[in-house]
C-alpha cells in the first residue's frame, strides 16, 4: 500500500494537465511518471514530535501516473545518496568532515558528478578502477550494494527493486564501473517517483534518520529563486525544471537530474495563496530531456489546484 492516500480530484487534475501537456508531445504519456502530493500544512518538521509510527499513519493526499513505474533517475539519486551519508553518520559508520560536507554541498547544490563518485567510494568502500575477477570482483559488487541493503531496511512498499548503486559520470563509466552496469547496462540506477516522494517527504518532515538531519538535508536541498543569482547560475536547478513556474515569494526545496535522454526533479514547495505541495516526476527519452518547458508547464498547472 502506497504511503499516500489517492485523492480523486487530484488524481483527475493530474491526468487532465498530463492530457493537456500531452497534445504537442506524443512521447508523454509514455516516459513520465508523476507523484504529486498536497498538504494542508508545513509538511517541515512534522515528524519531530511524533513516533514513526504516528507519522506514516498522518493522512496525505496524493495522485499519481505510472508512480510505480521504475526509471533512469539521472541525478535525482543524489538525494538519495545524501540521505544514506546522514545514516552512515548517525551509526558511527562514517565521521563527518569538511570534505565530505564540502562533496555533499556540491553533489547536491551543483549536482557535481566528480563529489557524487567520491560520495559513492565513501558510502561503499568500493572504488573505481580496472576491471576485476573471481572473488574480488564478487567482493567489490557487495560493497556497492551497501546503500541498495540500507534502502530495504527501511520497509518501505515503494522501494522494492529500486536500485541505487551506480555513480553518474559527465561522459560515460570505464573499467569495473563499466562492468558493473552490465552487458546491456540492466544495472543501471531506477527509481521510481513514488519512492522518490517518500524519501523526499520523509526528509522534510525530519522523519528519515532524525530531525537532525533532516534539517541538514533541508539545508542542502533549499534554492534560491532569486532571478539574479540564477542568471548567473545556469546550471540552478530551477530554470527548466519544477521550480521555474514558482511565484515570487515561494519557497523552494528541490534536486533536478538532466542528461541526453531524461529529465527530472523532485520538489517540495510552499508557495503564497497556496497550500504546500511535492512533486517527483522522472522522465526519459531524448524528446523529454531537450524540452525545457514541460516540467514548469506541469508545476503551472498542479500549483493551481493548491
Amino acid at each position: 500500500m502506497a504511503f499516500y492516500a489517492n485523492h480523486e480530484a487530484l488524481q483527475e487534475h493530474l491526468h487532465t494537465s498530463l492530457d493537456h501537456l500531452g497534445h504537442q508531445r506524443p512521447w508523454l504519456a509514455q516516459q513520465v511518471s508523476v507523484t504529486w502530493l498536497r498538504y494542508e500544512n508545513s509538511l517541515i518538521d512534522q515528524a519531530a514530535s511524533l513516533s514513526s509510527e504516528e507519522f506514516w499513519a498522518l493522512p496525505v493526499a496524493g495522485a499519481s501516473h505510472d508512480g510505480a513505474t521504475l526509471r533512469y533517475p539521472a541525478s535525482v539519486v543524489k538525494v538519495v545518496y545524501m540521505a544514506a551519508l546522514e545514516a552512515w553518520y548517525a551509526q558511527d559508520l562514517l565521521r563527518r568532515t569538511a570534505e565530505l560536507e564540502q562533496a555533499t554541498a556540491a553533489m547536491i547544490g551543483h549536482s557535481s558528478n566528480d563529489a557524487t563518485a567520491y560520495v559513492v567510494d565513501v558510502l561503499s568502500g568500493a572504488t573505481s578502477g580496472p576491471e576485476l575477477a573471481g572473488d574480488a570482483y564478487l567482493a567489490w559488487q557487495r560493497q556497492r550494494q551497501l546503500v541498495n541493503q540500507w534502502l530495504q531496511e527501511q520497509g518501505w512498499p515503494e522501494l522494492h527493486h529500486c536500485n541505487c548503486c551506480q555513480k553518474t559520470w559527465e561522459e560515460a563509466p570505464y573499467g569495473r564501473e563499466r562492468q558493473f552496469y552490465g552487458p546491456q547496462r540492466h544495472n543501471r540506477n531506477r527509481l521510481s517517483s513514488d519512492a522518490m516522494a517518500r524519501v523526499l517527504h520523509a526528509v522534510m518532515a525530519g522523519e528519515l534518520i532524525s530531525p537532525v538531519a533532516g534539517a541538514h538535508m533541508r539545508q542542502q536541498l533549499r534554492r534560491s529563486l532569486d532571478a539574479q543569482a540564477r542568471l548567473a547560475d545556469p546550471d540552478n536547478q530551477v530554470d527548466g525544471f519544477l521550480g521555474a513556474a514558482l511565484p515570487e515569494g515561494s519557497r523552494l526545496w528541490s534536486k533536478a537530474g538532466w542528461m541526453s535522454a531524461a529529465r527530472a526533479d523532485v520538489a517540495y514547495v510552499e508557495a503564497p495563496q497556496h497550500r504546500p505541495t511535492l512533486v517527483a516526476v522522472l522522465g526519459e527519452g531524448v524528446a523529454s530531456a531537450a524540452d525545457d518547458q514541460w516540467l514548469p508547464e506541469l508545476m503551472a498547472k498542479l500549483l493551481a489546484a493548491c
